[in-house]
């Protein structure tokens, strides 16, 4: 019989995924040298399992296995048990991942990893069942009975292939073929041709079902759009693609939010968790969208996901939660779901006669039916693609509003999915770059009243609990002059950051700066630049974690890729941010640092543009186009100025001066092009046709 008591040391960590397995009869360990000093001590294998708070199959597989007293005594008996919360560890996650895609061709969660003492993998999985639900399907018992056999049995053979697969991650998954092309770079639409025949036309989006809101990719075609770059035909089917999101079960239509994918093809049945970093992603493309397409729809989206972010993921110490869990009351969308006889009652209940008086009618809206679309006669709520004009008018949409909040009201009287209480750094700077995107490009008041609100605490939040002062050094060697350093998450006593931590640390600086244009945000996001240059840049790679960072890591430091995984690159984002800091600071020397990963970055994009987007926005111009807009201070208290900055996008950098003048330049990296004096000069001059029409 399993031991109880303190042999599971789950149980002081603060990740809520580590504390949901604390009360488990495996003695797991925490990630750290006395787990990795015990495996080798003992000459035992070590199962390493690597999963999140709000993952639902890890719920389930710590239900069945890690919760079973035969499979956990054999557990404790033979291997080394090590339990990773995968946000804590990025890193760490990726890297057996990779391994992961070279046994299964799959990947996820949890993952499933087992190592030798020295932590390289000679088997690495996803989720296996306590039982066979059909033929031929792997056991966890049983897979684990011969992985300890083949460790025991077989160990040259075992130790061979562990050191087969740790050479192949390093040399990397990505065959290094190039793609030919002309130019410096295809043009936006002959990407979007290229990528035509993986189009849903009916539904929106690409590809099929399990189907992932692809945020960069949609800001790219947005900002194309925006450009002119982009045809209406293309365009429409953006919108369209959008649209359909957010009208679909993805968006949680009573509260705001998007889920995190969908698990087929028509935006219907979400994987009902929340993650910070899909709020960060929707916003964006919600606010540039909203430039094109003044829909109801879509500003109603970004308010409600702004009320979301507000009601039920901001902590009382001003940063924001990582996750919001899928399950609740032990079923996944429990939360989220409406029977038939619910719907009516809220209906009822709300003491609205226009809702009771059309309640046929938004039961068709709404898509509720008693048999329902998920299970046990449950709807989850989506709009009616197909009711669009009727949904869409003044009236209709109020009908909208109003149902949207009798169903938020009886939600709250539920119980609730968990909470992921995490604060991550990376995560908690793409909001606040996702909230200054709503400020720029957002005009309509009460968005940019609760997205201002939201902005004053977050960014108090980002110093609050995220950066370390200088004295509690992070790089060995470091000198009192050099920066702050970054804590990846409060749940860690050890200040450890990432690549992802500093690149969105400093694309949160330069977005600060150019909404309030207080020079310290231009100056952390110079220091920060050349931080990233000096410890995370080696050639035509861009690495994930510090240089001089080696504590506990027998695994390599691996290059981070320009694909976009969960959220987007840091690898692309920083190409932007290096491109947009030649122009700010008139210095070709922030272009000679990248010149190898943009090629690099290059070739990855146009293999994958869907999965790249973040590349796409950063490559797609060629360098003599980024410009920056240097104007007085004060003229970010003038609403002619911010009603009219709307419309520069990523390649444009706004600076400012403090002299008294009203003298404003545009300039290349080269040379200034524009220049003169006085508001009224400076709109005139960049869009005379509105001065024309009387705009």
């Amino acid at each position: 019989m399993t031991v109880e008591g303190s042999f599971n040391r789950l149980k002081s960590e603060k990740s809520a995924y580590l504390k949901q397995h604390k009360d488990n009869p495996v003695h797991w360990f925490p990630y750290g040298p006395e787990a990795i000093q015990k495996s080798t001590d003992e000459n035992k294998p070590i199962f390493l399992s690597i999963g999140y708070s709000s993952c639902h199959w890890c719920h389930v597989m710590s239900h069945e296995s890690f919760s079973h007293e035969e499979v956990a005594d054999f557990l404790n008996e033979n291997f080394i048990c090590i339990k990773v919360d995968k946000e804590e560890y990025p890193d760490l996650d990726s890297y057996y991942q990779q391994a992961c895609q070279l046994f299964s061709h799959s990947g996820g969660w949890p993952l499933s990893a087992f190592l030798l003492p020295t932590m390289k993998p000679f088997f690495v999985g996803t989720y296996y069942p306590l039982q066979a639900s059909q033929k031929d399907e792997t056991t966890f018992p049983e897979l684990i009975r011969e992985l300890l056999r083949a460790y025991k049995e077989d160990r040259p053979k075992v130790e061979e292939n562990a050191e087969k697969v740790t050479a192949a991650i390093e040399d990397g998954l990505i065959p290094g073929d190039k793609v030919e092309f002309e130019g410096h770079y295809p043009q936006p639409m002959s990407i979007l041709e290229a990528i035509g025949k993986f189009k849903d036309e009916k539904n929106g989006g690409f590809g099929e079902a399990p189907k992932f809101p692809n945020f960069s990719f949609y800001e790219w075609a947005i900002e194309q759009m925006i450009e002119g770059m982009v045809s209406r035909e293309e365009g429409e089917f953006i919108i369209k693609s959008v649209e359909h999101m957010m009208m679909g079960g993805i968006y949680d239509q009573a509260r705001g939010g998007l889920h995190r994918y969908s698990t087929d093809d028509q935006w219907l049945i979400p994987h009902f968790e929340k993650m910070l970093y899909d709020q960060a992603g929707l916003l964006k493309v919600l606010t540039k969208l909203s430039l094109l397409y003044p829909s109801p729809l879509i500003f109603d989206g970004i308010m409600e996901t702004l009320d979301y972010l507000e009601k039920e993921m901001l902590s009382d110490q001003k940063y924001f939660f990582s996750a919001q869990d899928a399950d609740s009351e032990d079923m996944e969308g429990a939360y989220f779901t409406f029977s038939l006889q619910e719907f009516e009652d809220c209906i009822n209940s709300a003491n609205d006669e226009s809702l009771e008086k059309n309640i046929e009618k938004l039961k068709k809206w709404f898509q509720i039916t008693e048999q329902g679309n998920f299970h046990s006669g449950l709807n989850v709520l989506s709009l009616n693609t197909e009711s669009k004009e009727e949904v869409f008018g003044q009236e209709g949409w109020d009908l909208i509003r109003k149902t949207k909040a009798a169903l938020l009201s009886e939600r709250k009287q539920r119980i609730p999915p968990q909470t992921d209480n995490k604060g991550i750094a990376s995560w908690n700077f793409m909001i606040l770059s996702a909230i200054v995107d709503v400020l720029q490009f957002t005009q309509i008041p009460a968005i940019r009243h609760k997205a201002g609100v939201l902005f004053n605490q977050a960014l108090e939040g980002m110093y609050v609990n995220f950066l370390v002062n200088p004295e509690q050094k992070l790089i060995e060697g470091e000198d009192e002059s050099s920066q702050t350093t970054i804590r990846h998450t409060n749940t860690l006593e050890e200040p450890f950051s990432y690549l992802e931590d500093y690149v969105f640390f400093a694309e949160a600086q330069i977005r600060v700066y150019e909404v309030t244009g207080n020079p310290i945000f231009k100056d952390n996001f110079r220091d920060t630049l050349a931080f990233i240059e000096k410890e995370f840049i080696e050639e035509d790679k861009v690495l994930t974690r510090p240089k001089t960072l080696t504590d506990l890591h027998l695994y390599p430091n691996l290059p981070v890729s320009s694909f976009d995984g969960a959220f987007k690159s840091p690898t692309s984002t920083l190409i932007g941010l290096y491109r947009r800091a030649s122009v700010l600071f008139s210095d070709k020397e922030y272009l000679s640092t990248i010149e190898k990963v943009k090629e690099a970055s290059t070739h990855e994009s146009l293999k994958n543009p869907i999965g790249c987007g973040e590349a796409l926005r950063n490559l797609t111009y060629p360098d003599e186009v980024y410009r920056v807009v240097k104007v007085p201070t004060k003229w970010l208290n003038e609403g002619e100025f911010t009603s009219f900055i709307n419309f520069f996008q990523a390649r444009f950098v706004l600076d400012f001066h403090t002299e008294e003048n009203d003298d404003w330049q545009i300039c290349t990296l080269e040379a200034c092009e524009l220049q003169g004096s006085g508001l009224q000069n400076f709109v005139k001059t960049l869009a005379p046709e509105n001065e024309e029409k009387g705009n």
